[in-house]
């Protein structure tokens, strides 16, 4: 029974590992959890100039009419990016912990 419990919430944390960037729904906040491994250097090199470092919170703030980019509001800045980038970015929603 408690080796059933551990296992559900060790695969629970491991769901919630897996949330990115892009499935973030309108009006959502995240936590930014870090940048997938494998994610190509340059794109990373892009990601975290433009401030999605760990650690930041992160929030839909509008989504173009085709769904693709998504502006993004981060250290009080919007910034466009399209869903392939976002999908590297790891996040923690808001309630999840």
């Amino acid at each position: 029974m408690i080796t059933e419990t551990t296992n559900k919430n060790t695969n629970q944390l491991q769901d919630e590992s897996n949330n990115n960037l892009s499935e973030l729904k309108l009006g959502e906040v995240a936590t930014i959890c870090g940048i997938d491994k494998d994610c190509d250097n340059n794109i990373r090199e892009r990601l975290l100039d433009l401030g999605f470092v760990k650690g930041a919170d992160v929030c839909v703030q509008n989504i173009s009419p085709l769904g693709d980019p998504i502006a993004y509001n981060i250290h009080e800045t919007l910034i466009a990016i399209r869903k392939e980038d976002a999908r590297y970015i790891e996040i923690i929603k808001e309630g999840q912990f």
